[in-house]
């Protein structure tokens, strides 16, 4: 079992804005904040960190990418126009793919640092 994850970032301020909105409708709060990290999660469980990373440091990873699970079909969906709004670009709109699996519906986005966020409801 997976208990949190990390991910660094060029533009500090920028991402825990971003992140703190886009989560809001999956029901990740912001948990934690200083000026080395912020860290959100649901229920008081810290499970998504931001840090600032030095500005020459490469941050993704071809292939490389985080899924977060969405309440339900809407809120993925939320997810998908809050990131949009504040400047991520999509990489699969929100939406069933059968093509996965019959129970998935999920979209994914590239964020600002350019980190691939999956947002998965299995419609189980």
């Amino acid at each position: 079992m997976i208990d949190h994850v990390s991910i660094g970032t060029h533009d500090f301020t920028s991402a825990v804005a971003f992140y703190t909105e886009c989560f809001e409708p999956l029901g990740y709060r912001l948990q934690h904040l200083d000026a080395g990290q912020a860290i959100f999660g649901a229920n008081g469980h810290w499970s998504f960190c931001i840090y600032p990373a030095d500005a020459d440091a490469r941050l993704t990873g071809h292939r490389a990418h985080l899924a977060i699970s969405a309440p339900s079909c809407a809120a993925a969906d939320a997810f998908h126009e809050a990131a949009l709004a504040q400047g991520a670009t999509s990489l699969r709109a929100p939406g069933p793919r059968p093509d996965i699996n019959a129970e998935y519906y999920g979209s994914m986005i590239a964020d600002l640092d350019g980190h691939t966020i999956e947002v998965v409801h299995w419609q189980r």
